[in-house]
């Protein structure tokens, strides 16, 4: 018997999620139904599922209608449109079946439990159970409280997400959850280089080369669909009012031509000129392709992570090859005459460089110093937080919104990037690393170069670099 061998489920919605949702109860020794918007279309996607679950069959019977699926189920799962008014309409059907004993989920991305609550009737009886893609082998899920959602409701979700053998992060009523909402600035900030001059690939290099990430975040955009992105930025800048969530123009520019990513061909690459990971290799450097050389004891890297007048009087006071590591802005115009611009990361196979190579601002990529301490590196523009440390930091920032906020724990929040985007590092474990004060200064330095607030600093961040201070 599976863990589940006593649950009655109802899944509503067999696309490849309602499908995936439905295999993984099954798997678990639940009695699972599936339903969709009419009879023929239930059909075709029960027969689907059994056969994508061929290699490990499952017992997965079809309703009728949505009444007879939820008639004598325990929970029911919604996984259809991520239309409010559709999903409105489907909870209205769910409701006139007539069980007061239901836990109605839903499975949405991005929309308010509170809100399907109150449309459903009985708000204690709906909580959010996000899965991600593909359910079948996908760890997390995150359990979504609404403001009305009963403790017992929560505490059932937690039990039968055990049962699935899946790991369940809990997060109050928000716009994108944790997940969606955490990874919107590496989204952003992706594009925004884009518009300032920076290659997709470079953007994508850089980030698998030092943070680890298995997918770039343009690549990643394109594989889900930049119309889904652009529709959930919309979303998020409408439910906060909040300009830091504004979408990309770029990104809509895209979406009205039709360029939406991988599917349609084009997005931030061009599929007919390649795969991305081929882009991608070819911007990477591997170390000792200088024709140039430095002698034993000649290099000097001063490191900083700021630009005030003592760093410069001291980069300036430095004799031999000299390097500054630091993606602070102000070394834009503070970079003395022959001295290199670097940054270096420790990934995971050694140390990542981010190169400043930017003719317009007359400074000359030192590929000699990376070459001399064996870096693999990627070319960057002078533009403030280079390409790596930007977006960790605003990454870092959401994370610490979240936390300020009461939406999510610090050790979920590190505990969903993990397991529902596979980032090797969570963004709170990341800044417990650096510390406070590097991540407050770079966003100050973003701040003040930019002028604009989406680099707006937590006061949580605010008060933790004080209190290490002191």
């Amino acid at each position: 018997m599976g863990e589940l061998s006593d649950l009655r489920v109802a899944v509503a919605g067999l696309g490849p999620m309602g499908r995936g949702i439905a295999r993984v109860f099954a798997q678990a020794g639940a009695a699972v139904v599936v339903v969709d918007a009419d009879a023929e279309t239930t059909a075709k996607g029960h027969a689907k599922l059994l056969d994508e679950a061929a290699d490990s069959p499952v017992e997965v019977t079809a309703a009728a209608s949505v009444g007879d699926a939820v008639r004598d189920a325990d929970l029911f799962i919604e996984a259809i449109v991520e239309k409010v008014e559709a999903k409105v309409a489907l909870l209205d059907q769910v409701r006139a079946a007539g069980n007061p004993d239901l836990v109605v989920a839903s499975n949405t991305s991005s929309l308010s439990i509170g809100e399907l609550g109150k449309a459903y009737g009985d708000p204690t009886r709906v909580v959010g159970l996000h899965f991600f893609n593909p359910p079948t082998r996908m760890r997390l899920v995150e359990i979504i409280r609404g403001a009305m959602t009963a403790p017992d409701v929560v505490e059932h979700a937690r039990a039968w997400v055990a049962g699935l053998g899946k790991t369940a992060v809990l997060c109050a009523d928000s716009p994108n959850f944790i997940v969606n909402r955490v990874c919107r600035p590496l989204y952003y900030e992706s594009q925004l280089l884009v518009t300032q001059g920076v290659a997709p690939a470079v953007v994508d290099a850089a980030v698998k080369g030092a943070l680890g990430h298995r997918m770039g975040p343009l690549e990643l955009l394109d594989f889900t669909g930049l119309h889904t992105h652009l529709g959930s930025s919309e979303t998020a800048l409408r439910e906060f009012g909040d300009p830091r969530y504004r979408p990309i123009p770029l990104t809509r520019r895209l979406v009205r031509a039709g360029t939406t990513g991988r599917t349609a061909g084009r997005g931030y690459y061009d599929y007919a000129a390649g795969k991305p990971r081929e882009a991608q290799a070819a911007v990477l450097r591997q170390p000792g392709e200088s024709q140039a050389r430095i002698a034993d004891g000649e290099i000097t890297v001063y490191r900083t992570t700021g630009c005030t007048p003592e760093d410069v009087a001291a980069v300036r006071g430095m004799s031999g090859r000299v390097a500054v590591d630091s993606s602070h802005g102000g070394w834009v115009e503070h970079l003395p005459p022959g001295v290199g611009w670097v940054r270096l990361h420790q990934g995971r196979e050694g140390t990542f460089a981010e190169v400043v190579a930017d003719d317009v601002a007359g400074i000359e990529p030192a590929y000699d110093v990376v070459d001399a301490l064996g870096a693999v590196s990627v070319p960057v523009l002078a533009l403030p937080g280079l390409v790596v440390d930007r977006l960790m930091w605003t990454m870092v920032n959401e994370a610490l919104t979240l936390v300020e906020e009461d939406i999510a724990t610090a050790e979920d929040v590190d505990l969903a990037l993990r397991l529902g985007m596979n980032h090797p590092t969570g963004p709170l474990e990341r800044l417990a690393e650096v510390g406070p004060a590097e991540v407050l200064t770079g966003l100050r330095g973003l701040l003040d170069r930019f002028g604009d607030p989406r680099y707006r600093p937590a006061q949580l961040l605010v008060r933790q670099a004080a209190g290490a201070a002191r």
